[in-house]
């Protein structure tokens, strides 16, 4: 791990929260010397927010510090503008930021860089996610939604966009398991797909997508879920259809992620009847007899003995659709806590 000499960190500190703590944290724990910006209250007014006064942002900040590193030296300096000193120091190494804040410290590089100073080093630290993986902010403090740690408060609203108690019930049954410590509002909703009956190929992705963002606008959720079965062709041996199931994953912040399950493969006699205009509903209506049948094991627990069924592909798929979620930072998420050129 690289050392610093001096280091610079800076922020708000309003409601001073577990992301403040990283943020100090990785300060500390790379550099000798650590420079702290304070957003004034004449600066922090501008947010258009109740926030708090300097006084009472800055006492938290040096009672962290002395909780956790009471022996190192550290200067508080009160900021007027993005950039603080920082802009000017000269012995000056790196600047810790998070990710929302990522864009300043390039264009303070750029304000040095025309001073003919050296860039500093600018080190990211990851998002700190809520139990909800939204990032924690102090804005969502503000608001009641998050306590200073990432517990969710409120209810976190999740709609799905189908009503097929098939994949309603594994998406509540992989929910109750993520956010185990959190209530949930779970919203089943039908929307357009926006796509055939069947999907093929590309426009299972379209289906999945459409399905999450429509139900999402519709119930006013925090997240939306679309799941969408499809065939994919792989040229392989001639031709190779493999059903996949894929989930949409849509957050408030207009953010989307994806996933799928695992494939299994159709009859050459299934993929003419799906050209024909059939759908993998009717095949398994007319395989298995089975009227119910999409609702309950669907076509892969016909065909698997029920090894495998389509709860299983459905909780597969909205799991790997997850992903994502907990490593933000390396997706280029935009949470839209605030934008750092805006002056309020």
């Amino acid at each position: 791990m690289k050392t610093y000499e001096k280091v610079a960190v800076g922020g708000t500190f309003d409601n001073f929260h577990k992301g403040h703590e990283v943020l100090l944290n990785e300060a500390f724990k790379i550099g000798r010397n650590i420079i702290i910006g304070i957003t004034s209250d004449e600066m922090a007014s501008k947010k258009g927010h109740d926030i708090e006064p300097l006084s009472v942002r800055r006492k938290y900040v040096e009672k962290w510090i002395r909780e956790h590193y009471p022996n190192r030296h550290y200067e508080i300096f009160v900021i007027n503008d993005r950039y603080g000193p920082a802009i000017h120091m000269e012995d000056l190494e790196a600047i810790i930021v998070s990710p929302e804040t990522y864009l300043v410290a390039v264009k303070l590089n750029e304000y040095r860089m025309s001073m003919n100073l050296k860039p500093l080093d600018i080190i990211k630290i990851p998002y700190v996610l809520a139990e909800d993986l939204f990032p924690i902010s102090s804005s969502r403090i503000r608001s009641g939604e998050i306590d200073r740690n990432g517990k969710r408060l409120k209810p976190l609203k999740v709609a799905v966009g189908s009503t097929n108690k098939s994949k309603v019930k594994p998406v509540i049954s992989f929910l109750r398991a993520l956010f185990a410590n959190v209530l949930l509002e779970i919203f089943p909703v039908k929307v357009d797909s926006g796509v055939p009956e069947q999907p093929i190929g590309d426009e299972t992705y379209k289906g999945a997508y459409n399905r999450a963002k429509r139900a999402l606008e519709l119930v006013g959720a925090d997240y939306g879920i679309g799941i969408e079965s499809g065939i994919f062709s792989h040229e392989f041996g001639g031709k190779c259809s493999i059903v996949y199931q894929v989930a949409c994953v849509y957050d408030r912040f207009g953010n989307y992620s994806f996933g799928t399950s695992k494939g299994f493969m159709l009859s050459e006699w299934m993929m003419k009847e799906i050209l024909k205009g059939k759908t993998l509903g009717d095949v398994a209506r007319k395989i298995s007899g089975k009227h119910d049948i999409n609702e309950n094991e669907g076509i892969v627990g016909f065909l698997s003995k029920n090894i495998v069924t389509r709860f299983d592909l459905s909780y597969d798929a909205v799991k790997a659709a997850f992903i994502p979620r907990m490593s933000p930072e390396y997706y280029e998420y935009n949470f839209n806590i605030f934008n750092p050129y805006d002056e309020k």
